[in-house]
């Protein structure tokens, strides 16, 4: 009898031994995974002690648990989410499962990915769970401030900015630098792809006629908080300044970093008056317009860095490309098979690598002669066409000469762009969600030029493209570049 007992203890001991080997906890980051849209995010989640996973149940979810984001189940991993959503964007690190990480591996990050997600591991009956949360975080656009007309006699400053997640804070100031924010009405409004514009109007009263919009990230920011953004586009030729000045109110930006709006009523002397000091006034925008980027910014835009190679399967005949893919010049004629991808007129050539999402910032060091920018992946690459919007190109072109130096954005008709600015080493950001295209003097971290709205299939893919007709000196791709430089 007391044999039979002695043997049931045992038994009873080496189960419970065996149930606490299985114990562990999933461990995640107090934290919140902070990212950009576009950027990918590795999700922290592992097992404590690190122990192997392999013949455990890993399971993602939100907020359903049948609604997983990401499953390992019976030494298979589930290829397919159950949001369509998260499908060829999540999955785990399969060979560091025997490591106990369960980590999750989150691509090209999209603002619904925003919030709180559950790590689970399960050792039937047993299971562990960690919540790790995500912040996406993306900066919007600098903001236009223009008059508006509710009808009704009133007139209303307009403050608006675009491609925000979350949505920022929208605060007024007066001449006093008193906060008149409660005077305002500010709308929120989501886009297709989950990004956030807002709008704020104020009314513009007489006896309290300058006032200033700031724009603001509701996420702590590394240089970034409380920053005023100054509108790059917020310069309108002579003819919009002297209708504004006309009709209703005048616009000045202080050539400090703060975006002040001045609004008076004026009598038929005021308005000769002003109108004599509107070439003083678009001298002062000229230089604000131009000032350098603050550092911040340029840190932010250089984080975006592409390694961009080019592809010779592109390159027109007479083009001469480095063996790695960095260089390019106009050189003797080549015997190459006329691929459909080729092109065969202009001697232009794309990268080997297409743009499918996100913000992506590289450098070109330039010659005398180029064409430099990016098109979309369906435009015209076979004989003779334009380099415009319309085409499916958006770039700079440069033509220079011991005697002469021209820069235009090749917009249709071309613009041509002031003879100070003359890159010699050309910064291209191109965002793929918001369609925008900018271009940038490196050496003095100047804004030259931006293309908005540009028009591309959903799911096309954007190539940028070099193209020259300098037979004595290259088009470089420089290297990557790095913030903190």
């Amino acid at each position: 009898m007391k044999r039979d007992q002695s043997e049931h203890l045992f038994l009873m001991l080496l189960f419970l031994r065996s149930s606490a080997s299985e114990r562990f906890l999933v461990v995640g980051p107090a934290a919140p995974v902070v990212v950009s849209p576009g950027e990918d995010a590795v999700l922290p989640c592992s097992l404590s002690p690190s122990i192997s996973a392999v013949n455990l149940e890993i399971r993602w979810f939100r907020e359903d648990y049948n609604d997983h984001v990401c499953l390992y189940q019976n030494h298979m991993y589930v290829p397919q989410s159950t949001d369509s959503s998260y499908n060829g964007r999540a999955d785990l690190f399969l060979q560091k499962i025997s490591e106990g990480n369960v980590s999750l591996n989150l691509r090209a990050v999209i603002p619904s990915d925003d919030g709180p997600y559950k790590c689970m591991v399960v050792s039937s009956p047993y299971y562990e769970e960690a919540v790790i949360n995500v912040r996406v975080t993306a900066l919007g656009s600098q903001p236009s401030v223009s008059l508006h007309s509710p009808g009704g006699g009133q007139t209303q400053l307009l403050c608006r900015s675009e491609g925000w997640f979350p949505a920022p804070a929208v605060i007024w100031t007066d001449r006093d630098g008193h906060d008149v924010t409660s005077l305002s009405r500010t709308t929120v409004d989501r886009d297709s792809q989950g990004f956030l514009s807002v709008s704020s109007y104020i009314p513009v009263q007489q006896e309290s006629n300058i006032f200033s919009c700031l724009v603001r990230s509701a996420l702590p920011k590394p240089d970034w908080r409380s920053q005023l953004h100054i509108p790059r586009d917020f310069f309108p030729g002579p003819s919009g300044w002297m209708v504004a000045l006309c009709v209703t109110a005048a616009l000045t930006v202080a050539a400090s970093a703060l975006l002040v709006i001045q609004w008076r009523r004026m009598d038929n002397e005021e308005i000769q008056t002003t109108w004599k000091a509107i070439p003083v006034i678009l001298t002062e925008l000229d230089a604000v317009k131009n000032a350098p980027l603050p550092k911040s910014e340029w840190q932010w835009l250089c984080s975006a860095a592409a390694d961009v190679t080019l592809d010779p399967d592109t390159a027109h005949p007479e083009l001469s490309l480095s063996e790695d893919g960095k260089r390019v010049r106009v050189g003797e004629e080549q015997d190459l098979p006329d691929n459909p991808e080729r092109f065969d007129y202009t001697w232009c050539v794309l990268s080997r690598d297409g743009l499918a999402c996100g913000r992506h910032y590289w450098e070109v060091e330039g010659n005398e002669d180029w064409r430099i920018g990016v098109s979309r992946e369906s435009a015209q690459r076979k004989g003779r066409f334009d380099f415009t919007p319309k085409g499916g190109y958006w770039g700079l072109e440069c033509n220079s000469s011991p005697d002469s130096f021209q820069l235009s954005a090749l917009t249709d008709p071309a613009t041509d762009l002031p003879l100070s600015l003359r890159p010699r080493r050309l910064g291209v950001c191109v965002d793929i969600e918001e369609r925008k295209v900018s271009f940038y003097i490196v050496e003095s971290r100047t804004h030259i030029f931006t293309f908005t709205d540009m028009e591309f299939s959903q799911g096309e893919k954007i190539y940028p493209f070099l193209y020259t007709w300098d037979s004595d000196k290259d088009l470089v791709l420089l290297p990557p570049v790095h913030c903190g430089d």
